[in-house]
């Protein structure tokens, strides 16, 4: 074959090649002209309050992230006939750069239109099955679990193990719809309000979240193993602080507050919890404090055999910072499931109630010592130290039918 034959032989091979990779990827950018990407500052995300960081402070245009298992957001939309069988399906855009292999990738669990997908790893983009052909549209995204190690960050430097999401891409022929933050509860604690031992979005502080919604609240579950008032959250050593760190108390009393190492007015390392006027703020604006506080705390502490005197200054000082920092929200006192630390909390109370006799918003939910019986051995009916499932539907059913009439009347 002469070289002219030869040129125009490969160049009908080449041409054709083209041709075939060029109709190979038409479907591809079909469906990215299909498609728009809602990001995080649209108005149809809805984070849950006191729980989300941004690119800029509490803000920014990037990516909202969090560290705090029982995190979430909804996401709305509506499409006007329906989006079809043949639409691209939604797709949950992640930043996960900070994933360097040293910790397990975090899991979350989604709802989209009633449908549920319950074990979903980190990714860069997730597809997400469920949309329906229908005319409205839900998303919601639980942060389900992570390993309790790199979450809480330090000065200048975020957490690696977090959710960062930088936005949803969804059908081009769509409209978000705007959602409202409105009331919401702030709920503490440490790994059992974690959900250690019930990670299928089935421990107590989700359930009683869950319920709250119904009577119309957001929440924002900040919980952490390990942790508690004076003790350090997350793997040992830990880096995620105490809750109301105080030292050099005596009896009970005084001491020294160490707003370093404290953690009660700040979501992560380089987060502030708090508005300009300082007061608890669920989305960083003022007029936005908790309408309750459900705090359970006191186990880690006594189980590391903390400094009893300075333990129980750290309660009488923190629930004041709180009332503080919350004017008007009812606080919701609960004792350890195992009955830790029970009557350091119940002086605390005794103590809020001297300093503010006139404020009535606070009072004590206690399980009682036949719980934490039930909870002595862990293979037990309900578990050991860490609940099982069937134990946290029923502690979770006994809490809110305490905290309901409470915040019916609010």
């Amino acid at each position: 074959m002469n070289s002219l034959l030869l040129l125009s032989h490969v160049s009908r091979i080449s041409l054709a090649g083209f041709a075939v990779a060029l109709v190979a990827a038409q479907p591809a950018r079909a469906q990215e002209t299909d498609t728009v990407t809602l990001p995080v500052t649209a108005g149809s995300f809805l984070f849950s309050p006191g729980n989300w960081s941004g690119d800029e402070g509490r803000g920014g245009k990037e990516y909202r992230q969090t560290w705090n298992p029982g995190a979430y957001f909804r996401v709305t939309w509506t499409s006007e006939a329906g989006d079809g069988a043949d639409s691209p399906a939604p797709v949950l855009l992640l930043d996960t750069s900070t994933y360097d292999g040293s910790f397990s990738v975090p899991r979350i669990a989604y709802c989209l239109d009633g449908i549920w997908q319950g074990d979903v790893v980190c990714a860069e983009e997730i597809p997400l099955a469920g949309a329906r052909d229908a005319d409205s549209h839900e998303l919601t995204v639980f942060l389900k679990t992570s390993q309790q190690v790199e979450r809480w960050g330090s000065p200048g430097e975020s957490g690696k193990n977090v959710l960062r999401v930088k936005g949803l891409r969804i059908p081009k022929e769509t409209e978000p719809v705007k959602q409202t933050a409105g009331d919401w509860v702030l709920i503490v604690g440490d790994s059992i309000t974690e959900g250690v031992g019930a990670y299928e979005l089935e421990c107590y502080s989700h359930l009683v979240g869950e319920g709250l919604r119904d009577l119309g609240y957001e929440y924002g579950v900040s919980a952490c193993g390990w942790s508690g008032w004076l003790n350090h959250g997350d793997k040992p050593p830990g880096d995620v602080p105490g809750y109301y760190v105080i030292e050099n108390s005596t009896n009970g009393e005084g001491g020294d507050y160490l707003e370093p190492i404290s953690r009660w007015n700040k979501i992560d390392a380089n987060t502030s919890l708090l508005d300009e006027s300082g007061h608890l703020s669920g989305w960083g604006e003022a007029q936005q404090e908790p309408s309750a506080i459900l705090i359970n705390y006191g186990t880690n502490d006594s189980l590391w055999k903390q400094n009893a005197s300075d333990v129980e200054a750290s309660m009488k000082q923190g629930l004041l910072a709180l009332r503080n920092a919350a004017p008007d929200a009812w606080i919701f006192v609960l004792i350890p499931f195992g009955q830790y630390k029970a009557e350091e909390l119940r002086r605390a109370v005794e103590n809020f109630h001297a300093a503010r006799p006139d404020d009535k918003r606070i009072s004590i939910i206690d399980l009682g010592p036949d719980t934490a019986q039930a909870l002595t051995n862990k293979e037990g009916y309900w578990g050991g130290l860490h609940p099982n499932p069937r134990a946290h539907a029923t502690f979770a059913a006994r809490i809110l039918a305490q905290m309901a009439p409470e915040l019916k009347q609010r």
